[in-house]
């Protein structure tokens, strides 16, 4: 009889079962506090913006009437009744052929229309200009309401703030703004031969290294991680961290032991807990093959494999979901990444049945990209290290061929000085350079806190 952990799920089928986790509550939190936050209610505009007409330009307010013909050639005579402060109410009214100065971002008299920019008009003296070009009704103005106006719907529920995002809020006077809390993520790492990364490791021992890698991924997808401890390969010991991360965070992961291995007590120490589901053993992809998620309650547990490539490409295909679905995102999607179309450099074999994650390096040649393949081990860290990003190849495909063109998915924001240099190299030697594409939802975490 085969065993559950050889009946893998794709990736899609996962990301559907994703949807049975629960979204955690909501919290207020200061407008300054909300940037990458997700928002938990719908926002819709209690009054229009601008809540007048205002100027976009330093010059003069008219009746854009009054200006019908003027040209330097034969230029408008205005009569200039004032000048409007900024900030300042007032109560103008312009008569025919007169006007005032205004400011950018001033609020228009009752019944003029448009402005008239400084360079169009020649002062004479202090109490008349001469107008040297005509403008039409609402030129260099932004009228009340034209921003957005009042019950209108601003931002979904779901959506992680952007910087635009808050600047809509300050408008608002929204100081306060509901989002979903943070998820914490508790984070364990097994196995006998694993030691500390401050540690110089026994023979037949490895240093942690996916409490730190996991960690920092975990920050990257806007969560909280939580340390939780190191175990060795014992029941008794891997259910005590699991019932602590439980208590103390709303998810927790665990890196090792997620395999068929004898020593392997995860899926056992999850089925202790009598509220419990084993609902995914298995997915079919690589690297990543032996992946577990499961729930506890309402708190997702995750098993991620023991090889930090493996881990990394579970954490980013799976685990980012499950974080966005906790926050409440619309999207259970990995966060969409900068991409480039690059030329392979080599031929690509795959398993049929399967989504394959490639490695690659980029380098500039002849104004286009060409992605080679970083060759290693799941348990190769380096190969991660030395990639610019990866290549997708879906479930039905065998494999790519040298010269076909790829999308290569960058790791992050962080290309690294070598790319940049890469980039830059190849503006120059091609006239369009190298097409670059990014992701929005990512590209926002450039200026993050």
């Amino acid at each position: 009889m085969l065993k559950p952990f050889l009946h893998a799920l794709a990736p899609d089928e996962v990301r559907n079962l994703i949807r049975k986790f629960k979204v955690l509550d909501s919290e207020i939190v200061d407008l300054d506090e909300s940037f990458c936050r997700v928002l938990s209610k719908a926002v819709k505009a209690d009054h229009d913006l601008p809540e007048f007409n205002r100027s976009t330009m330093d010059g003069f307010a008219v009746r854009s009437i009054d200006t019908f013909g003027a040209t330097e050639s034969s230029p408008a005579l205005f009569k200039t009744v004032g000048e409007i402060a900024m900030g300042r109410d007032h109560d103008y009214s312009l008569k025919s052929g007169e006007t005032v100065r205004i400011w950018t971002g001033g609020a228009l008299p009752s019944n003029a229309d448009a402005v008239v920019m400084l360079e169009h008009v020649e002062e004479i003296n202090s109490d008349s200009v001469e107008i040297l070009k005509a403008v039409a009704p609402f030129d260099n103005i932004a009228r009340k309401g034209e921003d957005f106006r009042s019950g209108e719907l601003l931002l979904d529920p779901g959506r992680r703030l952007r910087p635009a995002d808050v600047g809509i809020l300050a408008a608002m006077g929204r100081t306060g703004v509901p989002v979903t809390k943070r998820p914490v993520v508790g984070i364990i790492s097994s196995g006998d031969e694993i030691v500390p990364a401050d540690q110089i490791p026994p023979p037949g021992c490895v240093r942690d290294i996916n409490r730190h890698t996991v960690s920092a991924a975990v920050r990257d997808a806007f969560a909280t991680p939580l340390w939780l401890g190191l175990t060795p390969d014992s029941l008794k010991s891997v259910k005590k961290l699991l019932a602590d991360g439980l208590a103390k965070s709303d998810m927790v992961m665990i890196s090792g032991g997620s395999s068929m291995g004898s020593r392997d007590f995860v899926i056992d120490a999850i089925k202790s807990h009598s509220d419990s589901e084993i609902m995914i053993h298995g997915v079919s992809v690589s690297p990543g093959k032996p992946f577990i998620m499961a729930r506890v309650g309402t708190k997702p547990v995750i098993g991620l494999p023991g090889h930090p490539v493996s881990a990394m490409v579970c954490f980013d295909q799976f685990v980012v979901p499950i974080i966005r679905r906790l926050e409440g995102e619309s999207s259970l999607l990995p966060f969409m990444k900068p991409k480039v179309e690059a030329i392979l450099s080599r031929n690509i074999s795959s398993k049929e049945g399967r989504v394959d994650f490639v490695r690659v390096k980029l380098h500039g040649s002849d104004g286009n990209w060409l992605a080679t393949p970083t060759l290693g081990k799941s348990g190769m860290v380096s190969s991660m290290a030395r990639s610019h990003g990866y290549v997708r190849i879906p479930l039905d495909c065998e494999g790519l061929y040298k010269g076909d063109k790829v999308n290569v998915i960058l790791f992050a924001n962080w290309a690294g000085e070598e790319f940049e240099k890469e980039y830059l190299f190849g503006h120059e030697a091609s006239p369009g350079g190298f097409g670059i594409v990014f992701g929005a939802s990512r590209q926002e975490k450039l200026s993050r806190i």
